[in-house]
């Protein structure tokens, strides 16, 4: 009986230690490639390649749902788009400013424009024309003698 119990606890320890062996065996090399992932992903958002950057964060969170690594690289998605949406608001209030000066400035020109037309035209001036000059006299072209062949 005892070596019966011996060979149960012995069986239960060894499918333990065998269950926590193939975890690790599985777990560790995703960890490991989501990391490097993750580093590359991290150069890419430093070197202001978010486009890069972005794809490889989506990649990490697909390919390796329950690493570290994917739980960063959400939070790396979601502050690049909180980042992104920052940019494109100043972008759009830049773009309202400018929008408004033009208006500003159309409006002006408009303004001118009617102004201009509803003005009534400008007295035509009155242009005396100087006396002509006398032509100087020419002199007659003296004549030019023919030389004539002799055959």
């Amino acid at each position: 009986m005892r070596a019966r119990a011996l060979l149960i606890g012995t069986a239960i320890v060894s499918s333990i230690l065998g269950a926590i062996v193939a975890y690790l065996v599985l777990t560790v090399p995703n960890d490991l490639e989501a990391g490097a992932l993750m580093k590359q992903a991290k150069k890419d958002i430093d070197a202001r390649h978010n486009d890069r950057a972005r794809e490889k964060l989506s990649q990490i969170v697909q390919q390796y749902p329950r690493t570290d690594a994917a739980a960063a690289a959400t939070v790396a998605l979601i502050t690049l788009a909180d980042a992104d949406r920052e940019r494109l608001s100043k972008e759009l209030a830049a773009m309202k400013r400018d929008m408004a000066a033009q208006k500003q400035a159309l409006g002006t020109v408009s303004d001118k424009v009617v102004a201009i037309a509803t003005a009534p035209p400008p007295p035509a001036p009155v242009v005396t024309k100087p006396a002509p000059k006398p032509a100087p006299a020419k002199k007659a072209p003296a004549r030019s003698k023919r030389r004539t062949r002799h055959r």
